[in-house]
Parts: C-alpha cells; sequence; structure tokens
C-alpha cells in the first residue's frame, strides 16, 4: 500500500470505475477500515492523475478526522490490508482532510465503503446537546 503524492496543481480525474473490484474484496476493504480509528469515511473510486500513475486505478481515499493522524492511520491501514489483498496486489491509498474541496468529486463517484457513525466520529448527536447538563 503506497500514499498518493500528488503535486499541487496536479488534474485529478475520478469517477465510478468501469470494471470495479469485486464486491467480496471491496467489503473486506470497508470492514478493515472500519476498525481503524481516526477514518471518517472511505471511498474506491477510479483515479487517474497525469504524470502520476501509469494508468487509471481503483484508490482507497480516506477521509480522516484529524489529518495530523494520516501516517499513523495509514500505517495501520496499511498492515491490515495484507489481510484481504492478494499477495503481489497493490492499492494506492489517498487520505484527505474532509475539508479539501475534491472531496465533493470523491463522493460524486458513488463509491463509498465506510461511514463512520456518530459514535465514531466523536460528535455528539444534535439531541444530545438538548438533553444534556
Amino acid at each position: 500500500m503506497q500514499p498518493m503524492n500528488i503535486p499541487a496543481g496536479a488534474q485529478i480525474m475520478l469517477g465510478a470505475p468501469a470494471q470495479p473490484m469485486p464486491q467480496a474484496l471491496s467489503e473486506a476493504i470497508g470492514h478493515t477500515v472500519a476498525q481503524v480509528d481516526g477514518i471518517l469515511e472511505a471511498h474506491l473510486p477510479q483515479c487517474y492523475v497525469a504524470d502520476v500513475m501509469p494508468q487509471p486505478a481503483q484508490i482507497l481515499v480516506l477521509v480522516l478526522r484529524n489529518p495530523e493522524d494520516a501516517e499513523n492511520v495509514l500505517q495501520n491501514v496499511g498492515e491490515r490490508l495484507r489481510d484481504c489483498l492478494a499477495e503481489g496486489a497493490t492499492l494506492d491509498l489517498w487520505p484527505i482532510d474532509p475539508a479539501y474541496p475534491i472531496l465533493d468529486e470523491v463522493r460524486g463517484a458513488d463509491c463509498q465503503i465506510y461511514a463512520a457513525t456518530s459514535d465514531q466520529t466523536g460528535r455528539k448527536p444534535w439531541w444530545k446537546f438538548w438533553a444534556t447538563r
């Protein structure tokens, strides 16, 4: 597993994959991601970045609660994904901040495999603000 290093100003093309990975594999990746603290969302869109990727590929986009934890989260996810992926298989990881503008495009690809619940995000549901003192 490799984190994607995308230079500033690079043109990023995202969309739904024409030939997605098997559903069992994407579900296994979703279950794996759910076990790692610090992830708000996970998506598996098709991505192409000229001069960075040799060809379009499905990537794992991780929306992080705290971008400062990216290194630890990526290491944890990478170690756990080894159990899901076939030997020799690779999957690029792209950690992003929830405020990153391209997140709308990622969501627009409709390839979400995981979303944290309110308990996992560390935020109280609105009704708990009113019910507690």
